[in-house]
């Protein structure tokens, strides 16, 4: 009698864990969803900002004046 409940307990915790699962998948997958979302907005904003008013706008880097010679 033990050991069919504790085949039974085992078979139930199975089941649990497979529906948990499955039930889950869908979850993670729109968060994933909406963090390519997200970074896809943040892409579109950075290229209208460069744009719009020159990509010195959009990052801090220094870039040295050119000299009077041209390569």
């Amino acid at each position: 009698m033990a050991t069919i409940g504790i085949l039974l307990g085992t078979m139930v915790l199975l089941a649990v864990a497979l529906v948990v699962k499955v039930l889950w998948r869908p979850y993670s997958r729109t968060e994933h969803a909406e963090g390519l979302r997200l970074e896809e907005k943040a892409r579109r904003e950075v290229r209208a900002n460069r744009s719009q008013y020159g990509s010195h706008f959009v990052h801090n880097a220094v870039v040295p004046p050119r000299s009077d010679r041209r390569p």
